[in-house]
């Protein structure tokens, strides 16, 4: 059990994950190294389907994908977890 601004958490505190770099490919792929030295693949390929995300499929704007806070960002709409990123991504091997 752990506590964080007076709220009682159940289970391990988990370190945080966050994007450290990131790079968008023209095949949509987001080759991604995270704050635990962790190197991944994101295949963006069904996220650009769907809602907002399908503004994406702009491969100049999918390639303008950059870092801010730790997360990755295409300007002041678009983000996606890096939670989200870790738990949905491949391993670089």
């Amino acid at each position: 059990m752990y506590e964080i601004d007076g709220v009682l958490y159940a289970g391990e505190r988990k370190p945080m994950i966050k994007v450290k770099a990131v790079r968008a490919t023209d095949d949509f792929k987001l080759f991604i190294k995270f704050t635990n030295g962790e190197e991944k693949i994101y295949n963006a390929g069904e996220l650009i389907c769907q809602g907002i995300f399908r503004k994406l499929q702009d491969v100049s704007l999918f390639k303008q994908a950059y870092i801010d806070y730790g997360t990755v960002v295409w300007g002041d709409t678009l983000d996606i977890a890096p939670e989200y990123l870790y738990q949905n991504s491949e391993v670089i091997l």
